[in-house]
């Protein structure tokens, strides 16, 4: 339920400040409504009907690509003994303007705030830039799970390649239920 709730106050507050929708396929509502445990066939499955596409199954991971709210997005998901979904991450691709980014990062952040109450956006070094910072925000929902949104403002400037690392975005959600019992 809080999944759809973080869902529709993205949806809400990113297309109040935008004015339009873009008519795109979207996997957004499909990641975010995804609950640890599911198969991976079960996984597969319900991001494939929100259009998403498979670029590699594997038995303890699986990568999509697909739209997440308009933008570009690779999904990628972790299992726990290749059965029970762990992990689910979303890095969203750039459209290239800053400020169009800047804004649905802000959305996104305020979405999870309103969900998982309000974090403080900290700096955090830039691993693929040295001398760069990124931000990030970090929630812990219960005491399993983890969930991270990361931006990185040098990278919403441009166009970046194929490589997860060159994304504005990432959007992780994780939990340690079953490794910690």
């Amino acid at each position: 339920m809080k999944m759809k709730k973080i869902f529709f106050s993205v949806f809400i507050i990113f297309f109040m400040m935008n004015g339009q929708a873009q008519a795109l396929s979207n996997s957004s509502e499909a990641f975010l409504s995804l609950p640890f445990g599911h198969t991976f066939a079960r996984t597969q499955k319900r991001m494939e009907n929100s259009g998403a596409k498979v670029l590699t199954p594997r038995k303890e991971s699986l990568t999509m690509r697909g739209f997440f709210e308009g933008y570009p997005a690779t999904f990628v998901f972790g299992f726990y003994k290749n059965k029970l979904l762990a992990s689910k991450s979303v890095y969203l691709q750039s459209m290239g303007d800053a400020e169009y980014d800047r804004k649905f990062y802000e959305a996104l952040q305020k979405g999870l705030n309103s969900a998982y109450g309000s974090t403080r956006e900290t700096p955090a070094a830039n691993t693929r830039k040295a001398g760069k910072i990124m931000l990030r925000n970090v929630w812990t929902p219960d005491r399993y799970t983890t969930i991270t949104l990361t931006y990185n403002p040098e990278v919403s400037k441009k166009f970046p390649g194929d490589s997860l690392s060159s994304r504005f975005i990432h959007v992780s959600y994780k939990t340690e239920k079953w490794s910690k019992e």
